[in-house]
């Protein structure tokens, strides 16, 4: 009877001291894709990217490799009127002496992009963004130019743009 009080004692004391909390887990998942960009770097130089809002995150930047052919796909899951940009900012190729970048030392190309009735759309292309220095705009001082060649123009979920140097420096 003795061992049996304090088995019984003993299993009194294990079960009351086992009163921990239980952790619940959820799972949280992301918005869908909404926007995306390819952009193909055929500049020769690194190719910094900057999206303004990405898949649930902000201010999502990322380089794409000088290597001529570098791709890299620019995703936002923005459900925003204000929507996102995406901001591509091309390297100035080396002037004629090789002592330095032409000026201005980046150039830069935006597209803007809003989200209303349930869809992605283009609020401002690349042009309307006077992206520059360009063939359509550039201004004095500017000694370099690249061009953006776009495929599938205007939708916001398979566009894509190549970025190469057509002017090289000419200061």
């Amino acid at each position: 009877m003795k061992n049996y009080l304090i088995m019984l004692l003993s299993l009194f004391i294990l079960g009351c001291n086992n009163n921990k909390k239980v952790e619940k887990i959820e799972k949280v998942e992301s918005d869908p894709v909404t926007v995306q960009l390819t952009v193909v770097n055929n500049t020769g130089k690194e190719l910094p990217t900057h999206a303004t809002w990405g898949v649930d995150a902000k201010d999502v930047k990322y380089t794409i490799p000088a290597a001529m052919g570098s791709t890299y796909v620019m995703k936002s899951n923005t459900h925003s009127n204000s929507g996102t940009v995406f901001i591509l900012q091309p390297q100035a190729p080396e002037n004629k002496e090789g002592t330095g970048v032409c000026d201005p030392a980046n150039g830069n190309a935006q597209q803007t992009y809003g989200y209303w009735n349930g869809a992605a759309h283009i609020t401002a292309d690349w042009s309307k963004n006077a992206s520059n220095p360009t063939p359509e705009h550039h201004y004095d001082g500017q000694h370099w130019q690249f061009k953006i060649d776009v495929e599938n123009a205007g939708n916001p979920m398979s566009e894509k743009v190549t970025i190469s140097i057509v002017k090289q420096c000419d200061n």
